[in-house]
């Protein structure tokens, strides 16, 4: 039998039909009674969607994104040729720095970047007379690019090797989306931390998470968008 041939008889086939049908039905039960659910408050969602509040904390999503995403590469890309050189040294720290920063989760390694002057209190780089405070220098925001910057480096060396470079980008980068999320912990006023800030006040919480999920919705839909046109593009050029 032809793959064709193959591919039309499971198109054909009745019982997936009727899989699919009650599915949909399913699906769209679900949605009208989510539709109608008054617990959802749809008024205070659609109100919260575009509360000043809540733009500046998709604002500051948007720009971590891109930072981490920026500094992530770079990582990722020194742990590549490491572990592509010759050097057993070299390939050896490479592979133990994707070791534990591809296995330690990152909201553990934000929590120990953020309290990284219990270990560290005062920073010298190893030069006479460079005394810096480390609770001012590693600030929340700092501990978060480098947290998750490192955890996105160690990423972007697993994924590449085995994948097309593009594909690869794209995954980091919505990876990185998603992953900003979790700084809020760190008490940063990102998507998340301003909706959970709002929660707290007016005790919305269904409604504002559901403002949370759609604008994670729109910006990683934008994001993966933003990679599908580049790579027709790279197809077509």
């Amino acid at each position: 039998m032809t793959e064709t041939a193959a591919n039309d008889e499971v198109e054909t086939n009745p019982v997936n039909w009727v899989i699919a049908a009650l599915l949909a039905v399913v699906l769209a039960r679900l949605s009208w009674s989510l539709l109608r659910n008054e617990n959802l408050l749809p008024g205070a969602v659609v109100g919260y969607l575009l509360h000043p509040d809540v733009l500046a904390g998709v604002w500051l999503t948007i720009r971590l994104t891109v930072l981490v995403f920026a500094a992530a590469w770079a990582i990722g890309l020194v742990a590549i040729w490491m572990q592509r050189s010759a050097n057993p040294v070299l390939g050896g720290i490479a592979a133990a720095y994707v070791w534990v920063f591809g296995s330690i989760p990152v909201l553990v390694q934000l929590l120990l970047w953020s309290n990284v002057a219990l270990i560290f209190p005062d920073i010298t780089f190893g030069i006479p007379g460079v005394h810096i405070d480390a609770v001012q220098l590693v600030t929340p925001v700092y501990a978060a690019i480098a947290g998750l910057a490192l955890a996105m480096g160690a990423y972007e060396a697993k994924a590449y090797p085995g994948g097309d470079r593009l594909t690869a980008l794209g995954d980091l980068l919505v990876t990185t989306l998603q992953m900003t999320s979790l700084v809020s912990v760190l008490s940063i006023t990102d998507l998340l931390g301003v909706v959970q800030a709002l929660e707290e006040r007016n005790h919305l919480i269904i409604p504002l998470l559901v403002v949370a999920a759609i604008w994670y919705l729109v910006l990683v839909t934008a994001a993966r968008g933003a990679i599908r046109l580049a790579r027709l593009a790279r197809v077509k050029g």
